[in-house]
């Protein structure tokens, strides 16, 4: 089995710098890259500066409080398998 720090260091900076488009979890992301490899690397660079920054994980972390909060909202509804008999 794998462990974390094989994950971390290895595995993923593989995944990330040689994606596989040939077996792509992301189709439209993999047509970019094999049609027009060019803006496929633009709209990369576009998303790292917008989800992949400081800034972005910073603000990313003060959404989440909202979205917490409106998760917990939603957790006090119940679940269609509570018995109210």
């Amino acid at each position: 089995m794998f462990d974390m720090i094989n994950i971390f260091e290895v595995f993923l900076p593989q995944l990330l710098r040689y994606p596989n488009p040939n077996d792509p979890l992301n189709g439209e992301a993999a047509a970019l890259l094999m049609r027009h490899p060019k803006e496929y690397e633009i709209k990369v660079k576009e998303y790292v500066q917008r989800y992949a920054t400081k800034e972005a994980a910073d603000a990313s972390t003060a959404d989440g409080k909202d979205q917490e909060d409106q998760d917990e909202e939603m957790s006090d509804i119940g679940s269609i398998s509570d018995n109210d008999d």
